[in-house]
């Protein structure tokens, strides 16, 4: 018989089995694995964040997106994204959550104050849990009771020649959350060296989209700057665009005065900034002097701090001056003037992409002004060249002596109040100089004649427009100053020469005038009468008012008149700077 062996014994396969879970066991794989899914739900949630950031450049969403990624990452109560003012050496809060608006307003902290002072200074993240080291952390703010535990980290980016900081980040939990961990302030830490980077790289890229959108808007400003070459224009232009280009609260243009070397402001935008018009800075004073002087120019962001600030000029305005800008017009090689703006309207300081920017300005400017000067200097030199023409005439007649200039400045007074503009007011000046130019025609006889003309003479006389007109319509440049010479002895009702025109058929030149003629010849003495004073003057201009004279242009002479423009006129003085 087969020998039958005996079953194995089944005691040591069941001796080599585990023994059963306890549950203190069971709760710490249970604590375990709970830690590693939360661990791998911060890395994705790090992962993500890290995608978001890096997908867009728009720098006002990063920062919001950088603080919401902050507090899920830590699951902190409060916490604020602190960035770095290198013109100040401080820190201030860009973004906050849970934080009070006074404190985010108002915080400023400097390198080595306090925990983000310290990590700032020390580029070191740091994990806190319970009091804050007041030696260790000097100046720091009182913590507040209900914070537990915190984490301040630093924002620190790689660059060609050193690492560079940019802010810092702090989060932080009440009592009764669990404390942070040195695996949080890793994490945190993780999350902040990438986030430097992004953040580097938008400002960056916001700066280069500022710049070219700076250089594009200069380009259209000194474009429009080289086109007018009104000086005055030009000069209010300046500042104008400065102000605009840079985004500053006030500005102001000064030229150097050749002979004293004083600073005169020519320009001021701002508020009461009509007070310093003409207002003269003593040579080498203030920061425009200093930059007049020495042709370089100059930021300055805390200018109450700066002995160079000339503060009688904040005195006399309602501006208190806290950033300034100055940079220097340059021509044929030394300083003419300088160009200063100042207080950004956002708040930030001005800094040296805005002193490239005003100065690159500076230059199109200056070739603005010396356009305008040309232009000026030729414009006058005309000017003067017609008025010898017509001194000339006058003088053939010693009773009608400077009536042409008076009238000129009647006429100017006048189409001022209409509202005519610069070009419309040039044109003017030198047709109501020109309009009795025709004269040069007609005979000494009948010219001088001291009595009554006959018919035939005063036929001769009624010609004097046409050909004054005739004599100067060849030439290009005065045909524009034509309807003045042509049509300024026609009446309103008709009734006069040469067209016997009526109304609205003669030209506004004629029409405008024909008032500041008339006006003229009645308080000036002619051979064959005296002169009548201004008011009976006025009186006569009244009556005639919609039959020999266009009413609209009598109540721009009546205008003229109650503001006491008119006296001096006639007295031989120019208008006044301010209306011109």
């Amino acid at each position: 018989m087969p020998s039958h062996s005996s079953p194995p014994n089944p005691t040591p396969l069941l001796d080599s089995l585990p023994e059963p879970l306890t549950p203190p066991e069971s709760d710490s794989v249970r604590a375990a694995l709970d830690a590693l899914r939360r661990r791998h739900d911060e890395l994705t949630t790090l992962y993500a964040a890290s995608a978001r950031l890096s997908a867009t450049m728009e720098w006002s969403h990063l920062l919001e997106e950088t603080l919401a990624t902050v507090v899920q990452l830590a699951r902190a109560d409060s916490a604020s994204l602190m960035l770095m003012d290198e013109r100040t050496d401080s820190l201030y809060i860009a973004r906050a959550h849970n934080l009070p608006d006074a404190v985010v307003a108002h915080t400023r902290v400097q390198l080595g104050e306090g925990m983000a002072g310290w990590v700032a200074q020390q580029r070191q993240p740091l994990l806190l849990v319970g009091d804050l080291a007041s030696a260790q952390y000097p100046k720091a703010f009182p913590k507040p009771k209900q914070i537990a535990s915190s984490i301040c980290a630093p924002l620190i980016v790689s660059t060609a020649d050193a690492p560079h900081l940019l802010g810092v980040v702090n989060v932080s939990r009440r009592h009764g959350a669990p404390m942070l961990t040195q695996d949080d302030l890793h994490l945190l830490s993780a999350f902040c060296q990438h986030t430097a980077n992004v953040l580097h790289t938008a400002r960056l890229h916001s700066r280069a989209e500022r710049r070219v959108a700076q250089l594009q808007h200069l380009i259209e400003i000194s474009q429009h700057l080289i086109s007018t070459l009104d000086i005055d224009t030009v000069l209010r232009a300046i500042i104008d665009r400065a102000i605009e280009l840079l985004h500053c609260q006030a500005g102001s243009l000064l030229l150097v005065d050749e002979q004293t070397g004083e600073l005169v402001f020519k320009v001021a935008r701002g508020p009461a900034s009509e007070k310093l018009i003409n207002t003269r800075l003593p040579a080498g004073a203030g920061i425009a002097g200093a930059v007049a002087k020495e042709g370089i120019p100059l930021i300055v962001n805390d200018a109450k701090a700066d002995p160079r600030h000339y503060d009688k000029i904040d005195y006399s305005t309602a501006l208190t001056t806290r950033s300034l800008l100055c940079v220097p017009l340059f021509s044929q090689g030394r300083v003419i003037g300088v160009v200063e703006v100042m207080n950004k309207t956002d708040g930030t300081l001005l800094d040296e992409e805005d002193r490239d920017v005003l100065t690159a300005f500076a230059i199109q400017s200056v070739i603005a002004m010396e356009n305008a000067r040309l232009y000026s200097e030729l414009k006058r030199s005309f000017t003067d060249t017609v008025r010898v023409i017509t001194n000339a005439v006058e003088a053939r007649d010693p009773y009608t002596a400077g009536h042409t200039e008076r009238v000129t400045r009647i006429a100017l007074e006048m189409a001022r109040e209409l509202g005519w503009s610069r070009e419309q007011l040039e044109i003017l000046e030198i047709g109501a100089l020109l309009h009795d130019i025709g004269k040069i025609g007609i005979s000494d006889l009948v010219l001088r004649k001291p009595n009554e003309l006959t018919e035939d003479e005063y036929s001769q006389m009624q010609q004097h427009p046409i050909v004054g007109a005739q004599m100067l319509e060849g030439v290009s440049i005065l045909r524009p100053m034509l309807p003045y010479i042509l049509f300024h002895q026609e009446r309103f009702d008709g009734a006069g020469y040469p067209f016997g025109l009526t109304g609205t058929e003669i030209p506004l030149e004629g029409r405008l005038l024909a008032v500041a003629d008339s006006f003229d010849a009645m308080t000036s003495t002619r051979p064959y009468r005296e002169r009548i004073s201004v008011d009976d003057a006025i009186e006569e201009i009244i009556s005639s008012r919609g039959t020999q004279f266009d009413p609209m242009v009598v109540d721009a002479l009546l205008r003229v008149h109650a503001k006491g423009r008119l006296v001096p006129l006639l007295e031989g003085h120019a208008p006044e700077e301010q209306h011109r």
